[in-house]
């Protein structure tokens, strides 16, 4: 692998650059990570993936779908969120299986270590492009632990050392050092780490020759975590506290303190401790809060109020980046780069180094707002922002499909806490989690969600993947307010699959097996009156197996996952009106989708969840130039 830079800090803590790039805590990023991506003027010929000419594009997709080329409307690309690899062979890429962070890991090169779902180790550069990727074991505990010793990263995977070089080209293979651990530190002193055995025997080990050398045994209850000093002195926690072990024993002398929180990290001369609500607290070398808490929900500087960033949630580990720069491993295994101001005494979120692996349900608002797992993203965000307005977080996948009411408000079931919720608000802001103990059900998995009006009241309609649909009523919130019972969609032919649904005024439209099936109302169920995956004669003019719908302002706009596209129709004539993507080939430019999966539209924008690339494209209806 090639060496890569070492990146110095340099600067004041914001400082723009002539090329119109900024400076955080002396780093240099692009200005496309917090300002959308970057896009040519209007006037500019914009090739694709083929070399053709967007405007050209255009016409033939008029052409293939049969539209005339007069009327068929613009649709582009207005920038990515949710992946700071943005497009091409740079995209964040997380493992299939999901699982929690393990710590974050700074090389020498300025590059980031951490993991990235199971079986995965990701490299980033800091301005969150993937650099490499890297397999190691599946298997998974809450004490994995991720550290660099010299050239080396240290891996504490399911109860086993594994080792990596820095310099191993990517898609290399972690190696198994066969040395069990119980625990694991988070840094190194002379190119060594501590670890702590089944019955607290204490080591240092050398990752490069596996030599270990005997510290000690430290009988603790409920051994934790260790952590190494600048001199090599050893630190433990246990039951809430911090242990000093110096020359072979527990130092009694002031010993224990307090711990600073979980996963405690002695960083640069400080103490570390993590808590939920993505908070972060700092304390000094003598254990004394310096201030306390640096960042997140657990501030108390709101009463009865948790600020916090869901995607951070419990922060597996921070890492030094340089005196003004941290970064901090996400419970799900995103990073975040956080700035320390030291006149202030506290950090914040600059920056998202990740993808979305997974994507369940997406609430979209007039004003371009995007509501995604458990926050939101202003519509001129870039593929690096971080979550905005953060709330709890729904149990893995998320929500079910939302659905937005005539007053911009977004409703949509999910689970929360081993409890039935409903998160429902304007995705202007931080939304409300309205959570059940009792009464208020939902079905077991959540697919399409819709809402309409039934005898004059506000009714939510949640369906499974099944078909199996239950109705609600709902106050003009987004509140539970009673349970209608179970609702049949009533089909002229069986169904396998449902993915999504939507409202055709009166009619109720959806996604099931490759097809959309309109309904019309029988009773308080649902009676099937037509379906359709075609609208025309060519082979182009026909969904795949599988797609997901969302209708707004007189348009049904279709994701269709197989063959790699979003769709957009009249919903009165049923003509296509425009389209995105390249017919049955996947690509990872910004005029390319790999099987688009949920979608959701206000207006003229739409996002979409590009599931094969691992991020939400922002698209944008234009009409045509005359």
């Amino acid at each position: 692998m090639r060496p890569l830079p070492r990146i110095q800090p340099q600067g004041p803590k914001f400082a723009t650059c002539s090329d119109g790039a900024f400076r955080v805590a002396g780093v240099r990023l692009e200005r496309r990570d917090t300002e959308g991506a970057r896009r040519p003027p209007r006037t500019a010929i914009v090739k694709g993936s083929r070399g053709v000419p967007l405007w050209t594009l255009r016409l033939l997709c008029a052409s293939v779908l049969g539209m005339a080329a007069a009327t068929a409307a613009d649709l582009r690309c207005d920038g990515i969120l949710g992946n700071s690899g943005e497009q091409g062979p740079t995209l964040v890429r997380f493992a299939d299986s999901p699982t929690r962070g393990m710590g974050v890991a700074c090389d020498r090169f300025g590059t980031l270590w951490d993991r990235a779902g199971k079986g995965r180790l990701n490299r980033y550069a800091l301005d969150g492009r993937q650099m490499a990727s890297y397999r190691i074991p599946a298997q998974e505990d809450r004490i994995d632990k991720i550290a660099i010793a010299g050239e080396r990263i240290v891996l504490l995977l399911g109860k086993q050392i594994h080792t990596i070089d820095v310099h191993a080209p990517s898609e290399s293979e972690a190696q198994a050092l066969k040395i069990p651990a119980e625990c694991l530190s988070s840094n190194a002193v002379n190119g060594r780490v501590a670890i702590a055995g089944k019955d607290g025997d204490l080591s240092m080990l050398d990752p490069t020759s596996g030599a270990l050398e005997k510290l000690g045994t430290a009988k603790l209850k409920d051994l934790s975590e260790i952590e190494l000093g600048p001199d090599g002195t050893v630190y433990l926690h246990a039951e809430w506290k911090i242990h000093k072990f110096a020359d072979g024993k527990l130092a009694t002398d002031g010993w224990p303190k307090p711990s600073p929180g979980e996963r405690p990290q002695l960083i640069d001369g400080h103490w570390f401790g993590h808590a939920w609500h993505g908070t972060v607290k700092r304390f000094d070398a003598d254990l004394q809060p310096a201030p306390g808490v640096v960042l997140g929900g657990a501030s108390g500087s709101f009463i009865g109020h948790l600020a916090q960033n869901s995607e951070l949630s419990n922060s597996r580990g921070l890492a030094l980046v340089n005196p003004r720069l941290y970064a901090a491993s996400g419970w799900g295994c995103v990073l975040h780069l956080v700035s320390w101001d030291p006149e202030v005494r506290k950090m914040e979120i600059v920056r998202r180094l990740g993808a979305l692996p997974t994507v369940s349900g997406l609430g979209l608002d007039r004003d371009g707002n995007v509501w995604c797992f458990a926050g939101r993203w202003a519509w001129n965000d870039g593929p690096g922002t971080p979550l905005r307005d953060g709330v709890n977080s729904p149990e893995h996948p998320g929500i079910g499909q939302a659905a937005m009411l005539e007053n911009d408000l977004m409703v949509a079931p999910g689970r929360l806490w081993g409890k039935p919720t409903l998160y429902a608000g304007k995705p202007d802001g931080e939304v409300k989690t309205f959570r059940y103990e009792k009464d208020f059900t939902l079905p077991k998995d959540l697919a399409g969600s819709a809402v309409f009006k039934q005898d004059g009241k506000l009714t939510l309609l949640v369906l499974s993947p099944k078909g199996n649909a239950q109705a609600y009523e709902i106050a003009a919130n987004g509140e539970w307010r009673a349970n209608r019972g179970d609702v049949s969609l009533q089909t002229t032919a069986p169904l396998k699959e449902w993915t999504s649904l939507a409202m055709k005024g009166e009619s109720l439209l959806a996604a099931a097996d490759g097809n959309v099936v309109e309904f019309a109302r029988d009773g308080a169920h649902w009676k099937e009156t037509r379906r359709w995956n075609s609208w025309g004669g060519d082979a182009a003019a026909r969904f795949g197996s599988k797609i997901w719908i969302c209708a707004d302002a007189g348009r049904l706009w279709v994701s269709d996952t197989e063959r790699h596209r979003v769709l957009a129709f009249d919903l009165a004539s049923g003509k296509p009106i425009a389209s995105f993507g390249t017919l049955d080939k996947a690509g990872t430019s910004l005029t390319d989708l790999t099987r688009p999966q949920v979608i959701t539209a206000r207006g003229e924008r739409a996002v979409v969840h590009d599931s094969g690339n691992q991020r939400l494209v922002k698209l944008r209806m234009e009409q045509p130039l005359p």
